[in-house]
């Protein structure tokens, strides 16, 4: 019996690690820069999220229940009620309508009057000449 029949090589088993070919093909740079893109949208997503851990929303609600408890809105905090919330931070109940963040009324009448009086010191001005 003569054998001499080997099975051949397969070219990935020639190739080198990481070596990658020699040209471009034209599809590479896009995915490069799409890879890039989603890498840095990602790391801003990830860093711009908001906490959720339950530690910071125990803190918060706790810090909500002591305010109200300062205030004297909360006598006794009851269990399984929420405290941060919008309606106990804010006070959505306007006396004015039309004023509803209670601001102090500020009257531009002042401003006008000054500029009245310095226009009619230069028009005394022009006189005299």
């Amino acid at each position: 019996m003569a054998g001499g029949g080997h099975q051949p090589v397969s070219r990935s088993m020639e190739a080198k690690l990481f070596e990658g070919h020699p040209e471009n093909e034209g599809w590479e740079t896009t995915i490069y820069v799409t890879y890039a893109a989603s890498l840095v949208l990602i790391t801003f997503a990830l860093g711009f999220a908001p906490d959720t851990s339950i530690k910071t929303w125990a803190s918060s609600e706790a810090r909500a229940r002591l305010e109200l408890q300062a205030k004297g809105k909360l006598d006794q905090p009851v269990f399984g009620v929420h405290y941060d919330t919008p309606e106990n931070k804010y006070e959505f109940e306007s006396k004015n309508p039309d004023n509803p963040f209670d601001e102090e009324e500020d009257d531009d009448d002042d401003d006008d009057e000054e500029e009245e009086e310095e226009e009619e010191e230069g028009d005394d001005d022009d006189d005299d000449e």
